[in-house]
C-alpha cells in the first residue's frame, strides 16, 4: 500500500510540475509578443515599403533617432523568428493562440526581410582565391533600396558577421514559412562568407584559416566566425538529399598556393566548412584559464595586401597576432550552439564534451548571484546605459544555445542558466515595465534614463520567445516520463514532442528522443 501511495504522489508531483511548466511557457509567448509589439510600435517607423528601426526611442517622449544598422535590424527578425517559434511549438496547447497571431507575425517579418533591401548593395570582390560579383548587405542604411555603399571606407562598410546573423535567421525563416526566397538568400549569404576563408597555406601546406571581420579588415574575430558554424549545419541538412548534385563551384587554394576551382556538393561543403571554422576558432580564440572565448586575433592596421593584378588580383594572407579583447557571451553562445549542431549531425564525442564544458564555464564566469528581497537572481554581463554596449543582444545568442544545448546535452549549467534568465526577466517585466518595454539593466531598472534601443527590446521578445520552446519541451518531457513510467514496462521511443517514434534502438537514425523517462541521445 505504501508502494501505491508513493507511486500516486509521484505521479501527481510530475502532472503538476508539467502543468506549471506548460502555464509558464505560455505566459512567455504572451510576454515576448507583448514586448515585440511594443518595440514595432514605438522603434519603427516608415511604410510597410520602406520601413525602418530607429536607433534610439525614448520612453517618455517617443522621440526616436535615425535608421539604426543593419545588425540591430536584424535582431527584430530574430524575435519574429523566434515568436514564430514558440507559436508553432505550443499550437497543440494554445490553437487559438496560433490561429490569431501566426499569420500576423508571419506578414510582418515578410514586411521586415523585404527592407533589408535598404541595405542591400552590390560590388565585385576580390577574395583569397576568386574574384566574384556579390549582393551583400552594408552597415548603414541607404535612402533607396538595393544601393547601399557595401564599399566604403575601403570595403569597411561590409562585414561578415552582419552577413552571418542574416543567414541564420533566413533560414529559420525558411523552416517557418517555407518561403523559398528566404533559402535562396540565406545560401548566397552563406557562399559569400565561406569566400572569406583565408584559403593560403603555410610552409606546412596547411590553410591559415579563420574569416577576417569583413573584407575590408585583417583581424580575425570570434564574431565572424562563430556565428556561421550553426547556420551551415542547417544548410547542409537542407541541401542533403538523395538526388544533390556535385554543382556547387567552391574556389581555394591547394597545398602549393596554386587556384583551384571544384565542383563539390553544397552540403558536403556546408558541413566541411561548419567543423572547419569551429576547429579554428577553439584553436586560436579558446581561453584556456577561463574556458570561454576571446574577442579576436588582432592584425596589422591599414592597406589590405593583394597579389597579382588587374582581373587575376587576390587578397593575400597577412599575419594575426595573439588573442585579445574582452570575453563577450555571444561569443562563448555561436561555438556553444555550434557544438549542438555538429554532435547532431556528425556524433563526434568531442562535441559533447565541449557542450558540457561550455555550459558549466559560461555560468561561471558570466552568471554573477545577487540577493534581492532574500532570493537570489544571477545577473548577466550588462552595461552602464542603454546607449552604450550591446551586453542585451550578447546575453540572448548565449541564452538561445543554453535552449539548444538543454535539449541535446541536459545538465545542471544549462539548466540553472536558463532559470537566471527567466527569473531575470520576470522581475523586470514585473517591476520596471513601461509601456511593455525592459530597461537593459532587469534587475536594477532605468536609473535616470528612459531611453532604450528597439535592439535591446528585440533581445528580451527573443528571450522570452525561447523561453516559452524550453519551458513547453520541459513539461512535455515530464508527460513523457509520467506516460512511460505508469505503463511499465514501455519500451517504446519517443520523440521530444511527445510523438511514438519507434520500439527499438537499434532502427533509429541519430538524434535526440525520449525512452523510458530519459533522454536518449542516438550516434551512428
Amino acid at each position: 500500500m505504501n508502494k501505491i501511495i508513493a507511486l500516486l504522489l509521484l505521479t501527481l508531483g510530475i502532472n503538476a510540475s508539467s502543468l506549471a511548466q506548460s502555464e509558464m511557457a505560455v505566459q512567455n509567448l504572451k510576454r515576448a509578443m507583448l514586448i515585440l509589439d511594443a518595440t514595432m510600435e514605438r522603434s519603427f517607423r516608415g511604410s510597410d515599403t520602406n520601413k525602418y528601426m530607429a536607433d534610439v526611442c525614448d520612453t517618455e517622449s517617443d522621440e526616436v533617432s535615425g535608421p539604426s544598422d543593419v545588425w540591430p535590424y536584424t535582431a527584430a527578425i530574430e524575435a519574429h523568428c523566434s515568436v514564430l517559434e514558440a507559436l508553432k511549438t505550443l499550437k497543440d496547447v494554445e490553437p487559438e493562440l496560433y490561429t490569431e497571431h501566426f499569420d500576423k507575425y508571419a506578414n510582418q517579418l515578410d514586411m521586415l526581410i523585404d527592407n533589408l533591401a535598404y541595405y542591400k548593395g552590390t560590388y565585385i570582390l576580390f577574395s583569397y582565391a576568386s574574384r566574384r560579383k556579390w549582393s551583400v548587405y552594408a552597415v548603414p542604411r541607404a535612402s533607396e533600396r538595393n544601393l547601399a555603399n557595401v564599399t566604403g571606407d575601403n570595403l569597411k562598410y561590409n562585414v561578415y558577421d552582419d552577413q552571418m546573423w542574416i543567414a541564420r535567421e533566413l533560414i529559420r525563416a525558411y523552416q517557418l514559412t517555407g518561403k523559398q526566397s528566404y533559402l535562396e538568400e540565406a545560401t548566397h549569404l552563406a557562399d559569400y562568407v565561406i569566400d572569406g576563408w583565408d584559403c593560403w597555406r603555410d610552409a606546412n601546406g596547411e590553410e591559415y584559416g579563420g574569416i577576417t571581420w569583413g573584407p575590408g579588415y585583417n583581424s580575425k574575430h570570434a564574431c565572424s566566425n562563430g556565428p556561421i558554424i550553426q547556420p551551415l549545419v542547417w544548410l547542409h541538412r537542407i541541401y542533403a538529399t538523395p538526388d544533390e548534385k556535385a554543382d556547387c563551384e567552391y574556389y581555394y587554394r591547394d597545398t602549393d598556393n596554386a587556384l583551384v576551382t571544384a565542383l563539390v556538393k553544397r552540403s558536403d561543403l556546408y558541413l566541411d566548412f561548419a567543423k572547419k571554422i569551429y576547429a579554428w576558432q577553439k584553436k586560436y580564440l579558446l581561453n584556456e584559464d577561463t574556458g570561454v572565448y576571446w574577442d579576436m586575433l588582432g592584425a596589422a592596421v591599414g592597406e589590405l595586401q593583394y597579389v597579382d593584378s588587374g582581373l587575376k588580383r587576390r587578397r593575400a594572407h597577412v599575419d594575426n597576432g595573439t588573442h585579445v579583447g574582452n570575453a563577450y557571451t555571444y561569443n562563448t553562445g555561436t561555438m556553444l550552439a555550434g557544438a549542438v549542431e555538429l554532435l547532431h549531425t556528425t556524433s563526434a564525442e568531442e562535441y559533447s564534451n565541449d557542450i558540457s564544458d561550455l555550459t558549466k564555464k559560461s555560468f561561471q564566469n558570466f552568471a554573477h548571484p545577487r540577493r534581492i528581497s532574500g532570493k537570489t537572481y544571477y545577473e548577466w554581463p550588462t552595461d552602464a546605459n542603454a546607449l552604450q554596449g550591446f551586453n542585451a543582444w550578447f546575453d540572448n545568442v548565449l541564452m538561445r544555445a543554453f535552449v539548444d544545448a538543454d535539449q541535446t546535452e541536459p545538465s545542471t549549467y544549462s539548466n540553472r542558466s536558463l532559470e537566471s534568465f527567466q527569473n531575470n526577466l520576470d522581475y523586470a517585466f514585473e517591476h520596471f515595465n513601461r509601456q511593455n518595454m525592459l530597461p537593459i539593466n532587469l534587475l536594477s531598472g532605468w536609473s535616470d534614463s528612459y531611453k532604450t534601443k528597439g535592439f535591446h527590446q528585440a533581445s528580451f521578445a527573443a528571450e522570452y520567445a525561447m523561453l516559452a520552446v524550453w519551458q513547453y519541451r520541459k513539461s512535455q518531457a515530464l508527460t513523457i516520463q509520467n506516460t512511460t513510467f505508469k505503463r511499465q514496462p514501455d519500451n517504446k521511443v519517443y520523440t521530444l514532442d511527445g510523438k511514438v517514434i519507434s520500439s527499438s534502438v537499434n532502427t533509429l537514425p541519430s538524434g535526440l528522443y525520449i525512452r523510458k523517462g530519459q533522454k536518449l541521445l542516438v550516434k551512428r
